[in-house]
């Protein structure tokens, strides 16, 4: 399965390296994500700020959230993905990097951000057509 047969269904959450690190708190979660794309006004990537961000940038170091911009805590180097990528193989790099959410970018606009938790499901849901597939094999049924 294709990275492309995923993204329908998600909505990319952004919001500009100046804003607040309390404005990515609210909107992530209003929208119940664990991630904020940042894009400067042409809509570029410029990072991502994640909740492990905001634990280890913000947080531990006693920073207040409505007083620091994303700009200074959030993720520059951003491991991303193209449509065309497996999701079996981009679940195996998310463990391996030990990171969570992945952008999706064709053409070098982002389509959407991915969870580890959005490819597990897609995982479950094929291995579960997977196993039907197999049950009425067995039993002898038409497919």
């Amino acid at each position: 399965m294709q990275i492309r047969q995923l993204i329908n269904d998600f909505e990319c959450v952004r919001l500009g390296p100046d804003d607040t690190v309390i404005a990515a708190v609210h909107k992530m979660v209003a929208c119940t994500c664990g991630s904020v794309l940042v894009q400067d006004a042409d809509g570029k990537m410029q990072g991502i700020f994640t909740e492990r961000d905001l634990m280890t940038r913000v947080i531990s170091k006693d920073l207040l959230p409505a007083d620091v911009i994303l700009k200074t805590v959030m993720t520059t180097e951003v491991y991303s993905v193209t449509p065309e990528d497996k999701v079996t193989e981009v679940r195996r790099e998310l463990r391996q990097r030990h990171i969570r959410h992945v952008p999706v970018l064709e053409d070098g606009k982002v389509l959407a951000v991915l969870s580890m938790r959005d490819l597990l499901a897609a995982d479950f849901a094929a291995q579960r057509e997977s196993a039907k597939a197999m049950d009425a094999y067995i039993r002898g049924e038409p497919q």
